[in-house]
């Protein structure tokens, strides 16, 4: 039986609300940052994890068409209010244990319009804050609940 195989990014979904940003995906992340609290005393000084604050990081090609990465995010930074993001490893196949779903909701910051190099794709990175700690799906479900706003109107 062949051991755990390494996970290649080529073909990463990442979902800002209900939109794909697949096809203009270049690079992702979805990691904590912790900040250390230290402690001094007579007998020397310990570092201790201080605030974990979890961070939706990516690289995508700019692109001003419909449904493009401009419309998608703008509208996300415009509503002023957290957004549902999911980023699904393999986004060709279905979620499961061995496929999982990163998905929870992220507060849209500005994010440059435009970015690069003559003769080069225009590339802009984003960071944004996740609220909490991200969920991992590995059954396919999380998607597809409807919200609990949503449900009651």
């Amino acid at each position: 039986m062949p051991g755990p195989l390494p996970l290649i990014l080529d073909d990463v979904e990442l979902k800002i609300g209900t939109d794909s940003l697949k096809c203009l995906l270049n690079h992702i992340e979805v990691s904590p940052d912790i900040t250390t609290v230290e402690i001094k005393t007579m007998c020397g000084s310990t570092d201790y994890p201080g605030t974990i604050k979890w961070l939706l990081r990516a690289t995508l090609y700019m692109s001003y068409d419909v449904d493009g990465t401009f419309e998608i995010l703008k509208a996300a930074v415009d509503a002023g209010v957290p957004v549902a993001f999911q980023v699904i490893p393999k986004g060709s196949t279905a979620v499961s244990a061995t496929n999982p779903s990163i998905e929870g909701q992220v507060i849209p910051q500005p994010f440059d319009y435009i970015n690069g190099d003559a003769g080069e794709a225009s590339t802009i990175d984003i960071e944004w804050s996740i609220v909490g700690e991200p969920t991992v799906d590995t059954v396919g479900t999380m998607a597809a609940e409807t919200p609990p706003e949503e449900a009651a109107a």
